[in-house]
């Protein structure tokens, strides 16, 4: 059975959704609904493309070549399935400042491995945390997504551990390779160790997505912290709270600035969701508009 936010109306709002792919490298088969046009492959002619080195000649048409003697190769409609990772954030900021953050990213990974799922594309969950590595079985049918709910409900929230690392970890050990990685995040990261874990991403031939989920809280920190002396709930360092609120507040957003432009340069889809937007809403308008669906 559905865990009780998985409401039939939801699932029917999820029904009208695909996912949105822009690119395929590896770890291919056929038989799902998203279309990709391929050279030289023999499923559904789609349209002519200019002849470039490398491309196999068998696929030239040397009719058209006959009449314009330029050289041109058919390309072929294919439909394809997509092993799609959903990668939930479950190190210990994200029980901060309301446990609520991380059971809405729980919530998000579900509706995408829903819709994933209904696409005809295979879709896993997994916890990025420390100790062994967890992911759910690999979900091929709707039915399926009812149990990945269930263990993403009862999934809890573990420590900390270097994002980074936990993707080398993750690469091997759940053998990620092709496909899409969606990662649901507070991004509460050293920046440089969120560029080095997604650059492992993007050397497994992944189409990465980032979705940072935050409270309202905490765009505006000054009005949870006035000073003293702040305990980094993952690393259990201290830091002295000299700033001005407006510091801040500044300080945080330039480093959500930092995530935005990396993923901007690297051309992955970010978006940012806050706690007091509807779940509904957020999934079935503002991930379209950010390229995350269609």
């Amino acid at each position: 059975m559905p865990t009780t936010w998985l409401t039939p109306q939801l699932i029917n709002r999820l029904e009208t959704l695909q996912l949105s792919v822009r690119w395929v490298r590896a770890g291919r088969s056929l038989g799902g609904r998203f279309p990709i046009n391929r050279r030289g492959s023999s499923v559904e002619f789609a349209d002519y493309a200019a002849y470039c080195a490398g491309d196999d000649i068998r696929a030239i048409d040397w009719n058209l070549y006959a009449r314009l003697e330029r050289l041109f190769v058919k390309t072929y409609r294919e439909e394809i399935t997509l092993s799609v990772e959903l990668i939930v954030d479950a190190t210990a900021s994200m029980g901060l400042p309301t446990p609520e953050k991380f059971a809405r990213a729980k919530q998000l990974a579900v509706s995408l491995g829903y819709i994933a799922v209904a696409g005809r594309h295979h879709a896993r969950l997994s916890w990025l945390r420390p100790g062994r590595l967890a992911a759910t079985p690999w979900c091929h049918q709707r039915r399926d997504i009812f149990r990945m709910a269930e263990l993403a409900d009862a999934a809890r929230i573990e420590g900390q551990t270097a994002m980074a690392d936990w993707m080398r970890r993750a690469a091997i050990g759940l053998r990620i390779r092709g496909g899409q990685a969606i990662l649901l995040t507070d991004g509460m990261a050293h920046p440089a160790d969120f560029f080095r874990a997604l650059h492992v991403l993007m050397m497994r031939n992944l189409e990465i997505k980032v979705i940072q989920v935050l409270s309202p809280q905490e765009l505006h920190p000054a009005r949870l912290l006035r000073g003293g002396l702040l305990v980094d709930v993952e690393t259990g360092q201290t830091h002295q709270l000299a700033y001005s609120p407006a510091e801040l507040e500044r300080a945080v957003a330039d480093h959500n600035e930092l995530l935005v432009r990396f993923c901007k340069r690297h051309g992955i889809p970010f978006a940012q969701h806050r706690l007091d937007e509807p779940l509904a809403t957020f999934i079935t308008r503002t991930l379209p508009i950010h390229g995350f669906l269609e």
